[in-house]
């Protein structure tokens, strides 16, 4: 899958003369592009990237080939994964020190369960989805584990009784169940959230090596001088 977000009124004044040069940029990634996370990040690295000289595309991948073809080259990079990902295994990719968002990660579940931190996981079995590295760490912490494609499948494994939980952001899980036929089987999303967990892009470092760097420097700007904050807001009043 391809996405192409067209904004306007949102560039730096500075573009307006490279719009005839941009170069395609293509970052893969796992998130379900109905997400806010996906869309927000979307629309804020085709602003920033427009700044470079390029033009974002992003397709949809499993996530052990989405970084597969990140490294080798395949593709340029990774839209967002989490600040620690083992760059030994994936010696090709830069991390872009700025982060791209910061999330919170909830429990979602049937109303009856107690959530009280990760002391309170070793009672549940958790279904989440295959490649989320902080729960793949973590992954002792729970009575059982089971990898699943999508959030849906996780929240069939709960009404089904296999499964008592799944871990996403409580916005996602908001726009997911929303739209979802499941939703109304006394699922809830549980507070407090679990955890926060910054994601970043990266960048494969032998097709752009100055590019992480440089646009770890737009995504600075752009938070101080509030278009990063006007393009969330974008992307909550399209909910």
């Amino acid at each position: 899958m391809v996405v192409f977000i067209c904004l306007h009124g949102l560039y730096s004044p500075a573009f307006g003369a490279q719009s005839k040069a941009l170069k395609p940029l293509t970052l893969s990634t796992t998130n379900d592009p109905r997400t806010p996370l996906y869309q927000k990040t979307v629309q804020v690295l085709r602003v920033a990237l427009a700044e470079l000289g390029f033009t974002l595309n992003v397709i949809t991948l499993p996530s052990k080939r989405s970084l597969s073809w990140s490294n080798m080259g395949k593709v340029d990079g990774e839209l967002f994964r989490v600040s620690d990902l083992d760059l030994a295994t994936y010696p090709n990719l830069i991390r872009v020190n700025e982060a791209i968002a910061v999330i919170d990660q909830s429990v979602i579940g049937k109303s009856g369960i107690v959530v009280n931190g990760w002391q309170s996981m070793q009672h549940y079995t958790i279904a989440y989805e295959r490649g989320t590295a902080f729960l793949d760490k973590n992954q002792a912490r729970f009575k059982g584990v089971i990898l699943v494609d999508d959030f849906d499948q996780a929240i069939e494994l709960i009404i089904a009784g296999r499964a008592d939980i799944t871990v996403t952001s409580k916005a996602t899980a908001q726009r997911l169940m929303k739209n979802s036929p499941l939703s109304s089987h006394e699922i809830k999303i549980h507070n407090p959230p679990l955890v926060e967990v910054k994601l970043h892009t990266y960048i494969n470092k032998q097709r752009h090596p100055e590019l992480p760097h440089q646009l770890s420097q737009v995504l600075k700007v752009m938070k101080l001088d509030g278009r990063y904050g006007k393009l969330s807001q974008l992307t909550a009043t399209s909910r």
